[in-house]
């Protein structure tokens, strides 16, 4: 079937995280089947995932203006419809929306294969009849393209690249904010939308102090949105060795600047895959939801996920996406977690670096 492929509609609109996955699975599939183009579907926001990939287009889709409601969705329809030709319809994101335009699809011929994300599967672990671990949502995805044409395990290299003008952005500003290039840089992105995702940032200020009494780092602060902002600020405005990047620079340069990190430490968020799909280390810390979902930091080290192990707190995973809410009551898998063993993890990982004392390490 492989000679008669010559382009793939794609859907994937949201959320960041998942759409950042997307982006090994896709350059993967265009290094390995030279002969087909693909025209990716997503939210305009995430075109800088994507940047320097061959043979492929991406389509924005801004759901919250141009494509409202139904009309919305048939007018995205006709859009696509007249931009080219198609051969088959990849849905990555099974869901209502992308399920009508494949219904609007299907009524002048075309094919759809759909992502099946194991739902099922999901809910027996967090109602904990099953304990076991599930495939990577890369994996899924690649699982949609093999219906139609031969598909090859996912390289380790990282697959976010990016861009020359971006990576001189970064330099600027680095040399703006005259950030000590001798000092270890760390990147920290603490918040995550969920609160059984987010570990406190009183811990993660106490984190910092731990680091920067042993070892000669600094500290760049990720977030998004004015809250994230005004709570990054706070702990950057305490300490004299950290940036908080949050509403400065733009997604692309954000990209470049995370490339430049010694290693990243992120709650379960799209800065986790973000980072780890760059290349870059990326020890992630968990709370409600586990690595086990298929929701991992890609291509990292199992060790590189801190969490209290699901033996010890039986409810753990409680969720897959975060949402929810505690049902003890005490968010003990975050607040069992504390910055010393934290600390202590990253040293027997020994990503820290430039020890001051070898005394106090």
């Amino acid at each position: 079937m492989e000679a008669d492929i010559k382009h793939l509609l794609v859907f994937r609109f949201s959320a960041m995280g998942d759409v950042a996955l997307t982006v090994p699975v896709i350059r993967n599939i265009l290094d390995h089947n030279k002969n087909i183009k693909i025209t990716l579907v997503s939210n305009p926001a995430f075109v800088h995932f994507f940047f320097g990939i061959e043979r492929l287009t991406l389509f924005p889709a801004d759901f919250k203006k141009k494509y409202i409601g139904l009309r919305g969705l048939y007018l995205l329809f006709k859009d696509l419809k007249s931009s080219d030709n198609f051969d088959y319809l990849i849905d990555l994101h099974n869901v209502i929306r992308s399920r009508i335009l494949a219904v609007f699809f299907s009524l002048i011929g075309l094919k759809t294969y759909r992502i099946n994300k194991g739902r099922k599967e999901k809910k027996a672990i967090v109602c904990g009849k099953h304990k076991e671990k599930l495939i990577h949502t890369t994996e899924r995805y690649l699982q949609v393209f093999e219906n139609i044409l031969p598909v090859s395990p996912l390289p380790s290299a990282p697959s976010i690249r990016p861009v020359d003008n971006a990576l001189i952005n970064a330099e600027l500003f680095i040399q703006k904010e005259t950030i000590p290039e001798n000092n270890q840089w760390i990147g920290i992105a603490p918040m995550a939308k969920h609160e059984l995702k987010r570990w406190s940032i009183a811990n993660i200020q106490a984190l910092m102090n731990l680091i920067s009494k042993d070892s000669e780092v600094y500290f760049f602060l990720f977030g998004g949105g004015e809250n994230e902002k005004k709570a990054l600020d706070k702990v950057s405005g305490e300490t004299n060795n950290a940036t908080n990047i949050t509403g400065k620079l733009s997604l692309d340069t954000e990209l470049a600047l995370i490339s430049k990190m010694s290693f990243m430490i992120t709650m379960d968020s799209a800065n986790m895959h973000i980072a780890s799909l760059i290349g870059i280390p990326t020890v992630s810390i968990w709370g409600g939801t586990h690595p086990m979902t298929g929701f991992g930091a890609l291509h990292q080290p199992e060790e590189y996920a801190i969490q209290i192990p699901e033996a010890e707190l039986t409810c753990r995973p409680c969720t897959i996406y975060g949402k929810g809410t505690c049902k003890r009551g005490d968010l003990a898998c975050l607040t069992r977690l504390t910055p010393e063993m934290v600390y202590d993890k990253l040293k027997k990982l020994s990503l820290l670096k430039e020890i001051k004392n070898s005394s106090n390490a």
